[in-house]
């Protein structure tokens, strides 16, 4: 068989690391097999230092675990279609894999374009596409790896992603005119992130649009109160801009595309 015709693998780290060949799962072996991989997929093809994968996956760096790591290694070869993938260079280990072949990057293609889809007016479109990224995520990113700082820093950029990614979806439901369900989605949000005031924007917007304008107010003060009293500042411009239009009863906000901030 060629290397053309050979199955590609699809590896997901959005979660538990993971890797399906045709929508099959393949058997990598264990937690360790498993850390190994998490680690030379982070790096996005670029080589990986036994010393730094001693650290990242057993926690130290001493030359007793060079046979482990080859050992090791050596499984994930055997497990995956395409050995010439993972290969040795002077500089270490490297894993060379499609950008379409992991869940990181169809899942941060997928939400920026769903956001180009929502700028440009089409709602059921970002809705769509907002919603397959989002089935991508099964879990904190690069689960595999444990907590460290490096972790921190490679989950930081995709969590952000995906908060944003949460809201804007909600934004679009709006423009397509689900307000009902767009409410309750925006209510869980709060709960879960409740500083990020892009939710409590949309949230009162939704109550508003819903005829509920006493309890859009309500949010509005709910939302003061916990940044007044537990961060200590006041509402950013958007929240402040939306409850002098509520306020006017702009007739504006009862349109399907309401002039309000995004995230870009």
């Amino acid at each position: 068989m060629s290397l053309d015709a050979m199955p590609v693998p699809f590896y997901r780290v959005l979660g538990a690391t993971a890797v399906e060949i045709d929508g099959v799962a393949v058997g990598l072996g264990g937690p360790v097999p498993r850390r190994v991989l998490t680690a030379l997929l982070a790096t996005r093809g670029h080589p990986l230092s036994d010393d730094r994968l001693f650290d990242q996956v057993w926690g130290a760096t001493t030359r007793d675990m060079t046979a482990a790591l080859r050992v090791v290694v050596w499984r994930l070869r055997t497990a995956l279609p395409v050995r010439e993938t993972l290969s040795r260079t002077e500089f270490g280990y490297t894993l060379t894999v499609p950008e379409t072949a992991t869940d990181t990057e169809l899942f941060t293609s997928g939400i920026r374009h769903g956001l180009a889809l929502l700028a440009a007016g089409d709602g059921p479109g970002a809705v769509r596409t907002l919603e397959s990224a989002l089935r991508l995520w099964r879990g904190d990113p690069w689960l595999d790896l444990g907590e460290s700082a490096h972790t921190h820093t490679l989950r930081r950029p995709l969590t952000e992603l995906r908060e944003v990614a949460v809201e804007e979806l909600q934004a679009a439901h709006l423009s397509c005119g689900n307000t009902l369900s767009a409410v309750a989605a925006l209510q869980a949000a709060v709960d879960e992130s409740p500083y990020r005031e892009r939710r409590w924007e949309l949230l009162a917007l939704a109550l508003y649009r819903s005829g509920r304008q006493a309890h859009a107010f309500a949010a509005l003060r709910r939302v003061h109160h916990l940044l007044a009293t537990e961060i200590g500042v006041a509402p950013g411009p958007a929240l402040r801009t939306l409850q002098h239009r509520m306020l006017t009863h702009d007739p504006a906000l009862l349109l399907a595309h309401p002039t309000l901030s995004r995230a870009g």
